[in-house]
């Protein structure tokens, strides 16, 4: 099916925005507590059921992060109060705010995509 990239492009002292893509075409937006935010790379993903959210959600982890430590892609504004080192996934973004919104779809889109990607890919916009 493709590859996801998600490439980190705005880095605040609490948060940090990015975008996901799926070969190139823009997916949606991403939002990450900076303090507790995975090291960038190539991560296996898998979509399974959280125990924390009760629904199917993606799971990333490689070698560095194990799948234990259960960072997954899920709905959220705020990247300090709605994670704790899981990436958030929205429609829109305010980067000012260090703010995303139309979260639901989002999840519900990239949740749909990861039942046939198994990869995703974490860099840093060099600008």
């Amino acid at each position: 099916m493709g590859q996801l990239t998600l490439i980190r492009d705005v880095k605040g002292d609490k948060a940090i925005l990015g975008k996901l893509y799926l070969n190139g075409a823009i997916v949606c937006y991403t939002l990450e507590n900076a303090a507790k935010a995975i090291p960038t790379g190539l991560y296996l993903l898998q979509n399974s059921k959280s125990p924390k959210f009760k629904r199917e959600l993606p799971l990333i982890w490689n070698a560095g992060v194990p799948a234990s430590r259960g960072i997954r892609m899920h709905v959220g504004n705020d990247a300090v109060k709605d994670s704790q080192g899981c990436i958030l996934v929205g429609m829109g973004r305010d980067v000012k705010k260090s703010f995303i919104t139309e979260s639901s779809l989002a999840e519900t889109m990239v949740t749909m995509l990861c039942r046939n990607v198994t990869e995703v890919i974490i860099t840093e916009e060099h600008g």
